[in-house]
Formats: structure tokens, C-alpha cells, sequence
């Protein structure tokens, strides 16, 4: 076999593989793909192409002249970047919500060992927070409301501080301690804020229609 036939049938897989992915997404990321095409792989743009003429999303290559295929400006260069679509800032929101679900579960750990060590008071606050990051969490995937963002926002925000004043009030810890800590309340603040940004966002897109 020549490496000029080996070439063909990895090009003709990687098109094929394409085509088989687009078939999944919505016709709303197809139309994506081809306004931005020159941001994708030119085989994903010509598996994209087949599959908008296949749904019928397109008559003809020309048809991505009219107005509707035309890019649209990127967004800017952001720590809380938005989808180039509906679809996939949807797609990262929920995402974020997946994470956002964990951040329940550093409470309810807590709690647990507080009760195996009878402190009981400490045990239910620690619950109490837990249940009410899941709640305000499945609130906020169910409703995008920038309401409930912001609850998160400020309950993780005082779930955080609690924490680090309990450890303090332990012992200095070691600067790995410190390290960890300082890691897990960083990424705890920064899926908040990010929810709370995607939320204005969608408010602001609903009105403006």
C-alpha cells in the first residue's frame, strides 16, 4: 500500500467520523460550524456542508452566502467565556451545573465526620449548607435565574469563609494545607461567578428578543 493511498484512507475516516458526529448535534451547531468555518477543520466544514444540505437547512453551497451564514463576531478573550452558539453556552452552563453539584458534597463530608466525632452542631450547619448548595444548584439548572446565582454566590461565598476560619481556629496549617485549600475555594469562586455571568447573559439575550 503507498503512502499516498494510506494518506486517502485516513482522510476519508476522518470525514467519515465528522459526518458521523454532526449527524448527532442540532441544526442550530451546524449553522454554527459553517458561520464560523474558518475556525474548523476543513473536513468538519465539508462534513457540515453535507449535513445542512442533507437536513435541508441549506438548498445549495450557495445558500451560505445569505445572510443567516455570515460570521458573526467572535467573543472577546474572556476568563468566562460564552458559546458561539445558544446551544453550546447551554452545553457549558450545564456543565458548570454538573461541578457545581460537587460543591455539595464538601459540606455533607464535612458534616459526617463531625457527627462520628459527636459534634453534633457543626454536623447539621455543615448539612444544612450542603442541602441547600444541591437545592439552589438544581434550582439555578432548572430556571437559569440570575436569583439563584446569586444565592450561590453568596452561600458559597460564606461556606467558604466558615471553612477557612474553622481550619484557622485548628492550628496554622502547613503551606500545602494552605495550597490545597487556597485551590478548592479559587475553583469554587470561579464556577459561581462563571454560572452568575452566563446567567446575566441569558437574561439580558431573553429581553433583547
Amino acid at each position: 500500500m503507498t503512502k499516498q493511498s494510506t494518506k486517502n484512507e485516513n482522510e476519508n475516516e476522518n470525514e467519515n467520523s465528522f459526518e458521523y458526529k454532526l449527524a448527532e448535534v442540532s441544526d442550530e451547531e451546524i449553522i454554527s460550524i459553517l458561520r464560523y468555518k474558518e475556525h474548523f477543520h476543513k473536513k468538519a466544514v465539508k462534513a457540515a456542508v453535507k449535513e445542512a444540505l442533507h437536513r435541508g437547512i441549506i438548498n445549495s453551497v450557495d445558500d451560505l452566502e445569505k445572510k443567516k451564514f455570515q460570521p458573526q463576531p467572535l467573543q472577546p478573550k474572556t476568563i468566562f467565556p460564552i458559546g458561539t452558539s445558544d446551544a453550546y453556552t447551554i452545553r457549558i452552563f450545564k456543565s458548570l451545573c454538573r461541578i457545581a453539584y460537587g460543591f455539595g458534597l464538601l459540606p455533607i463530608i464535612y458534616a459526617t465526620f463531625q457527627f462520628l466525632h459527636h459534634n453534633y452542631i457543626n454536623g447539621i450547619t455543615a448539612s444544612l449548607a450542603g442541602f441547600a448548595i444541591f437545592f439552589i444548584v438544581y434550582k439555578l439548572d432548572t430556571t437559569l435565574s440570575r436569583q439563584y446565582s446569586n444565592y450561590l454566590l453568596l452561600l458559597n461565598i460564606g461556606t467558604a469563609i466558615i471553612a477557612i476560619l474553622h481550619l484557622k481556629s485548628l492550628g496554622a496549617p502547613t503551606a500545602m494545607d494552605g495550597f490545597a485549600i487556597s485551590i478548592v475555594v479559587i475553583v469554587i469562586l470561579y464556577i459561581t461567578f462563571y454560572l452568575r455571568k452566563l446567567t446575566h447573559y441569558f437574561y439580558k439575550k431573553n429581553n433583547a428578543e
